[in-house]
C-alpha cells in the first residue's frame, strides 16, 4: 500500500453538509483503506464547528487536525471559501499530535509544549513536525523556537499560521473534535519516508534601506529615530489617522518588512506589520532585532511565480532519485492577494514540476514554517519520496 491520499473538496454553503461531503469525498478516494489522519483546511464563511461534526461524521474515529484558510490547495489548484479533507492512509509513517491554548500568553512555551505532547505518544523514528497556529498571537519565531528545544534546530518543522478572509480579526486551528483560536496544533510524522523541502518568496526590497533605531521581539517601536509607522505614512502619503483605519495589515500584505538574512542565497526574512500601536509601534508577525537594516518590500507576478519554481526543485533535489508520492504546500496569502485570478498558475508551476498526478495537501496562510525559520510571503513546498 505504502501511503495513499484521499482527497475532498466542497463549497456547499451548508457548513455540516459541507464538511460530510468533503469527508466522503475523501474518504472514497482512500478506497478500502482506512485513513491513519486527517487533515482539514476551512474558510472562515462557514460555521467552524459544525464543519467539523461534518467531517467526523463520516470519519469518526480518526485524529483530525488542521486550521483555517482563506482558501485551500490542492491538486486541483486553490480553493476560495471550500473545506478540504485529506484523508492520509500510510503503512510508512505514522502520526501524533499535540496542541496548546492561548499561545499569546507565552508562544515559546505553548509550542514546546505542543511538541512534548505530540512526542510522548510514540517512540518511533521522528520524520518531520508539522505545526498551525494563529497568525494574530504572538511572534512566530518564538513559536517554532519552543518546538526545536525539544527537537533541536535541525529537525524540520514545517506548516504556518492559520488565517481568516483578509479581516486579521480571529483565525481557528482543528484538533480532533474541536475549534479553538489562540491556539497552536501540532503533527508529528512518523517513520524513515524520505522527504525535501524547498522554499522561495518572489518579494523585493523597495526603496533605501532603514534602520531599526528601537525594536524589542516582534515590537519596532522606532525605525530612523522616528515612529515606526512613519515609515509607511512617509511611503504612501497617508496619515498616522489613515493607516488605523484603513489598518495596516492591508497594506503589509502587499509592502512587508524586510531584512537581507543571507546575502549569498539573496534570502530576506519578510516580516508583515499586523497592527500599529497608539504610539506608532509597529506590531509585527515576527521579531526584527534593533539595530538591522530594513526594506519595505515589494512582490511581482513574475518573481512570485519563479519562487513556487525555485522551491520545487529545491525539494525534488533534496530527494535525489527518490519517487515523489504526495506534497504539502503552504502559500502565503500575500501570494494570493497578488495573483488574484491567476493564482492557479502557482500551483501549476507545481504540477508541472512534480507530475499531474502527484497528490497536494496545502492551504494558504499568514507565514509559513520551513525548517529552522519563520517568514512571511513564502510558498514552502515538502516533497516526500520513496
Amino acid at each position: 500500500m505504502s501511503t495513499i491520499i484521499g482527497t475532498g473538496i466542497s463549497t456547499k454553503l451548508d457548513s455540516l453538509a459541507a464538511g460530510k461531503e468533503a469527508a466522503l469525498n475523501a474518504y472514497y478516494n482512500l478506497g478500502r483503506y482506512d485513513p491513519d489522519i486527517v487533515i482539514t483546511f476551512i474558510s472562515t464563511i462557514f460555521e467552524q464547528g459544525e464543519v467539523i461534526k461534518g467531517v467526523k461524521s463520516v470519519i469518526k474515529d480518526t485524529s483530525l487536525i488542521g486550521c483555517s484558510s482563506i482558501a485551500t490547495i490542492s491538486t486541483h489548484g486553490p480553493m476560495r471559501n471550500s473545506v478540504a479533507v485529506f484523508a492520509i492512509s500510510s503503512d510508512s509513517l505514522g502520526f501524533s499530535c499535540g496542541k496548546n491554548l492561548r499561545i499569546s500568553q507565552n508562544p515559546r512555551a505553548a509550542s514546546h509544549k505542543i511538541a512534548i505532547e505530540a512526542a510522548k505518544s510514540t517512540n518511533k523514528t521522528k520524520n518531520i513536525f508539522l505545526m498551525f497556529s494563529d497568525c494574530l498571537s504572538g511572534n512566530g519565531t518564538d513559536i517554532i523556537r519552543g518546538a526545536q528545544e525539544l527537537f533541536g534546530t535541525s529537525f524540520p518543522i514545517i506548516g504556518g499560521c492559520a488565517t481568516d478572509e483578509m479581516l486579521f480579526q480571529k483565525t481557528y486551528q482543528y484538533l480532533d473534535n474541536n475549534v479553538y483560536t489562540d491556539s497552536a496544533v501540532g503533527l508529528l510524522v512518523t517513520g524513515d519516508m524520505a522527504k525535501g523541502i524547498g522554499s522561495a518568496s518572489g518579494w523585493q526590497p523597495l526603496g533605501r534601506p532603514h534602520s531599526v533605531t528601537r525594536a524589542r521581539s516582534n515590537l519596532i517601536k522606532e525605525i530612523d529615530k522616528k515612529a515606526a509607522s512613519e515609515i509607511y505614512q512617509d511611503y504612501f502619503e497617508k496619515s498616522f489617522e489613515e493607516l488605523k483605519k484603513e489598518r495596516i495589515s492591508r497594506l503589509g500584505i502587499n509592502y512587508p518588512i524586510g531584512l537581507l538574512e543571507n546575502k549569498q542565497k539573496n534570502q530576506c526574512a519578510v516580516r508583515m506589520p499586523l497592527r500599529i500601536e497608539d504610539d506608532g509601534t509597529l506590531v509585527l508577525s515576527a521579531e526584527i532585532e534593533e539595530g538591522e537594516d530594513i526594506s519595505l518590500m515589494i512582490g511581482d507576478k513574475d518573481l512570485v511565480l519563479d519562487s513556487a519554481k525555485k522551491a520545487c526543485l529545491e525539494a525534488l533535489g533534496n530527494i535525489k532519485n527518490k519517487t515523489a508520492r504526495f506534497a504539502l504546500v503552504f502559500s502565503d496569502i500575500a501570494r494570493l492577494q497578488l495573483l488574484r485570478k491567476d493564482a492557479r498558475e502557482e500551483i501549476d508551476v507545481i504540477k508541472n514540476i512534480l507530475g499531474k498526478n502527484i497528490p497536494i495537501i496545502g492551504c494558504y496562510t499568514c507565514g509559513e514554517y520551513a525548517e529552522s525559520r519563520f517568514n512571511n510571503h513564502d510558498i514552502t513546498i515538502t516533497v516526500f519520496a520513496e
